[in-house]
C-alpha cells in the first residue's frame, strides 16, 4: 500500500466539488468532481488514506486519487472542460457557462472571410496572411482542426452561424440493411464531404456528399460485440446565410451482434495488429532518442530533422496501412512529432494539423484528449507564422512605398504574438513599423496639404525601444545591438540635428529611404541576422490530404 498518502493534517489544493481532471492510464484523462477528502476503504490499513474520492463525469465511476499531485490529479481548465465535454467544437455545450468568450464580437462577422480565389494563392496557408483569427479565409476549404478542434474553433471565432441536426437511428444488427437520408434540412443539400468522421462508421456503410448512409453493415474487428456510432458530417456550402451557416449532421445508432464471420481469422488479425503497434512504438522510442539528443546539444540540427522525418516516414507507412490501428493513437503521435521538426523551421505545420486533426475524428476521448493537447500548440504556431508573412508583406509595402498599408498591416502582425514571429525573435516587426513611421511622418511633413502628425517621431522611437529590449534578449547582438535599430537610431538622430539647424533634409530621406530598402530586401532573402527563408514543403498539401483513409474495409 505504498502508492498510498499517510493521512496528515495538511491543506490539500482541492475542496470537496472541486471539478478536477484525473489520470486514469491507458483510458487518459478524465474528468470528474471530488466529493470526499481522506478518503479510505476498509480493507485497507488504518493508517493509509487517498487524498481524494473522485466521481467520474462520463461514466459516473469512483475512483480515489493516490497522491496530491499534478501526475494524478490537476485543476480542470475551461479549456480542458471544453474537450472532454463536447465530441467537438460544432457541438453544443452540455453548460452555458461554457460559452463565455465563445463568440468574437459580431462586428467581426465575416468581415474578411471569402471564398474567392486569392491572387496570393495561399491556398490552405491562407491563414498566414493573419485575417480571420488566422483561419482559412474560405470556409469551404476549412479542415478537420479548422472544424473540430477546440483550440481552433473556427466558426466561432468568425462568429458564423451552426445549424445543427441530429438523428438517432436506433439499433441495427451486422447484416442489416441501413438506408438514410436527411430530411428537413434547410437549404443546404450538399458540401458534407468536407471533413466527415468516416472511421467511425460500421464497414460497409457509405457515406454520400447529400448527408445520405447507404449498405450493409458489416463486422468490425476494431470494435465489441455492440457499440455506440455518433458520425459526425459538416457543410459549410451555406456559410453565407445567416439563417443557415455551418450544418453540422450528427448520426447515432448502436450496433449489436458484431461477431466474426467463419471466414474471418482472429488469430491471424489480432497477430498483425500487434506486431504493427511493436513497430509503431520502435519508431517512437527512435523518435524520443533522437529528439533527446538535439536538446543535449549531440547532434545538429539538420541531421536532427532528416533522421526524425525518416522515422515520421516509416511510421506514416504503419498508419496508412493499419489506419484503425489504437483508435487513432498513432495518427495523432505522427501529427504531434511533425511539431518537433516544424520548431526546427521545416515546414510541417499541415502535417501537424493533418494527423492530429484526423485523430480527432476517431472520437476517442483519450486520443481526442492528446491530440487537443498537441494541438494548442500548433494554434499558437499559426499565429507565429501568420506574424512572420505578415512581416514580410509589410516589407513589401515599404519597398513599395504604402507607408500606411505596411503600419497596419505590421501592427497586426505584432499583435498576434507580442511582437514575436515564427523565428522572428529580435523586435524585427516592431522595428519594421517604426521604419514605415518615419517614411510615412517624414512624407507628410513636406508635404502640406496633408494633416501632419506631429508625434510620428516619439511614435517611432517607442517601437524601436520595444525592438531593442527584445534583441537584447536575444544576446546574440554586440554592444551596438541589432545592426538596423543602430542605424534607424543614428538616422533619427542625424535627422533632429538637421531639423534643429534648419538644414535641407531631402538627402537625409533619400539616404534613410535607400538604407529601408537594403535591410527590406536582406530580410526577405533570409540573410542573417533575419530568419532564413522558409523551407519548401516536401509533399504538397493535396496529396497529402488524398492519402489519407476515405471509408472503411
Amino acid at each position: 500500500m505504498s502508492y498510498l498518502r499517510v493521512a496528515l493534517v495538511i491543506e490539500y489544493r482541492f475542496a470537496v466539488g472541486d471539478k478536477v481532471l484525473c489520470n486514469l492510464g491507458d483510458a487518459g484523462w478524465k474528468l470528474g468532481t471530488i466529493i470526499a477528502l481522506n478518503y479510505r476503504e476498509t480493507t485497507w490499513p488504518e493508517e493509509f488514506f487517498a487524498p481524494y474520492q473522485v466521481l467520474v463525469d462520463d461514466d459516473k465511476s469512483l475512483i480515489y486519487v493516490p497522491e496530491d499531485d499534478d501526475r494524478f490529479c490537476r485543476q480542470a481548465m475551461p479549456e480542458d472542460i471544453r474537450i472532454l465535454q463536447r465530441s467537438d467544437a460544432l457541438a453544443t455545450f452540455q453548460s452555458t457557462a461554457l460559452m463565455d468568450g465563445e463568440h468574437s464580437t459580431v462586428g467581426e462577422r465575416k468581415n474578411n472571410l471569402s471564398c474567392n480565389q486569392d491572387a496570393n494563392g495561399l491556398g490552405y496557408e491562407s491563414y498566414r496572411s493573419g485575417r480571420c483569427h488566422c483561419c482559412n479565409d474560405c470556409p469551404n476549404q476549412w479542415s478537420y482542426v479548422e472544424l473540430y478542434s477546440e483550440h481552433y474553433r473556427c466558426a466561432s471565432r468568425n462568429n458564423l452561424n451552426i445549424t445543427r441536426y441530429e438523428v438517432d437511428l436506433g439499433v441495427l444488427s451486422v447484416g442489416d440493411q441501413l438506408m438514410f437520408t436527411p430530411e428537413n434540412f434547410p437549404n443546404c443539400k450538399t458540401g458534407f464531404m468536407q471533413a466527415p468522421t468516416l472511421v467511425r462508421l460500421p464497414p460497409g456503410i457509405a457515406f454520400s456528399d447529400d448527408g445520405s448512409l447507404n449498405g450493409v453493415v458489416r463486422f468490425d474487428p476494431h470494435r465489441e460485440s455492440a457499440y455506440s456510432v455518433e458520425f459526425v458530417a459538416v457543410s459549410t456550402v451555406d456559410w453565407m446565410d445567416e439563417t443557415i451557416g455551418i450544418v453540422r449532421l450528427e448520426v447515432s445508432f448502436e450496433v449489436q451482434q458484431n461477431l466474426p464471420p467463419n471466414d474471418f481469422d482472429v488469430k491471424s488479425f489480432t497477430k498483425r495488429q500487434s506486431k504493427a503497434r511493436s513497430k509503431a512504438a520502435e519508431i517512437l522510442n527512435n523518435l524520443n532518442d533522437i529528439w533527446g539528443l538535439w536538446e543535449r546539444n549531440e547532434l545538429a540540427t539538420r541531421a536532427v530533422c532528416d533522421r526524425m522525418l525518416k522515422e515520421l516516414k516509416k511510421l506514416k507507412d504503419i498508419a496508412e496501412q493499419n489506419p484503425r490501428l489504437d483508435n487513432g493513437r498513432w495518427w495523432a503521435h505522427l501529427g504531434g512529432f511533425h511539431m518537433n521538426v516544424h520548431k526546427l523551421l521545416e515546414n510541417t505545420l499541415y502535417e501537424c494539423e493533418l494527423y492530429l486533426g484526423y485523430a480527432l475524428t476517431f472520437g476517442d476521448s483519450g486520443v481526442k484528449y492528446y491530440a487537443e493537447q498537441n494541438l494548442n500548440g500548433c494554434y499558437q504556431k499559426r499565429l507565429l507564422e501568420a506574424a512572420r508573412f505578415m512581416w514580410y508583406d509589410g516589407m513589401e509595402c515599404i519597398l513599395q512605398g504604402r507607408w500606411d498599408e505596411a503600419i497596419s498591416i505590421l501592427r497586426a502582425a505584432a499583435s498576434k504574438k507580442d511582437g514575436w514571429g515564427w523565428a522572428v525573435n529580435h523586435g524585427d516587426i516592431w522595428l519594421c513599423e517604426a521604419t514605415a513611421v518615419v517614411l510615412k511622418g517624414f512624407e507628410n511633413e513636406q508635404n502640406t496639404s496633408i494633416e501632419n502628425d506631429n508625434d510620428w517621431m516619439g511614435t517611432a522611437e517607442s517601437l524601436l525601444q520595444k525592438a531593442i529590449e527584445r534583441s537584447e534578449e536575444s544576446g546574440v547582438f554586440g554592444p551596438e545591438g541589432h545592426p538596423w535599430i543602430h542605424q534607424v537610431l543614428q538616422a533619427l538622430e542625424s535627422y533632429k540635428q538637421l531639423r534643429s539647424n534648419g538644414d535641407a533634409t531631402k538627402g537625409w530621406f533619400e539616404e534613410f529611404n535607400s538604407q529601408t530598402i537594403f535591410w527590406c530586401s536582406q530580410a526577405l532573402a533570409g540573410i542573417a541576422p533575419f530568419p532564413p527563408k522558409c523551407k519548401e514543403r516536401v509533399v504538397d498539401e493535396a496529396t497529402l490530404l488524398s492519402k489519407l483513409p476515405g471509408h472503411n474495409a
